[in-house]
């Protein structure tokens, strides 16, 4: 019997492998569809063996249920924020979208809170005093855009505008 060296063994063995290697890879490409059909026949008890089919059930379940809570969360957060009048997209904006913790959501309607509160901030001395400067503007700027010296418009619009709770022109 012949000696072949360590180099001629190793390309013996690398040239046998990748031969049967690719006659196997054809095999199981040609076995896929008979793999897929006995896996689906079987997983029911596949499921039951690792005992886990009362778990899979169960989470299926509870995934539509957070799902319908998640949609219905967004959705209530969007119509806040359009509300509100903000880019909810902005890089500081916390996002409710796609989230997979309740966690993220809390972020985002505790932000919206924030939004709303700043809104409303006219209960604190600060805010009060933000409301008259704010009302001395719109005044300073009626003034200069001439809307005190059509009077009669002015009344009639400010009549049209009353118990809406917004700011009447000259005030």
């Amino acid at each position: 019997m012949a000696k072949i060296s360590v180099q001629q063994r190793k390309y013996f063995v690398e040239r046998i492998e990748s031969s049967i290697n690719d006659k196997i890879n054809e095999l199981k490409q040609s076995n896929a569809a008979q793999v897929q059909s006995i896996s689906e026949k079987a997983y029911e008890k596949y499921l039951k063996l690792l005992k886990v089919d009362k778990d899979m059930k169960r989470f299926a379940k509870l995934d539509v249920e957070y799902k319908q809570l998640q949609s219905k969360l967004v959705t209530v957060y969007d119509e806040v924020s359009r509300s509100l009048n903000f880019d909810k997209y902005a890089a500081n904006t916390p996002s409710v979208y796609n989230s997979s913790n309740s966690e993220d959501i809390n972020k985002g309607y505790r932000f919206l809170c924030g939004k709303t509160a700043a809104k409303q901030e006219t209960e604190t001395p600060e805010g009060k005093l933000i409301k008259q400067l704010e009302a001395k503007k719109r005044a300073a700027v009626d003034e200069l855009h001439g809307v005190n010296e059509l009077e009669g418009l002015k009344a009639t619009v400010n009549n049209i505008l009353k118990g809406a709770d917004v700011p009447l022109l000259g005030e």
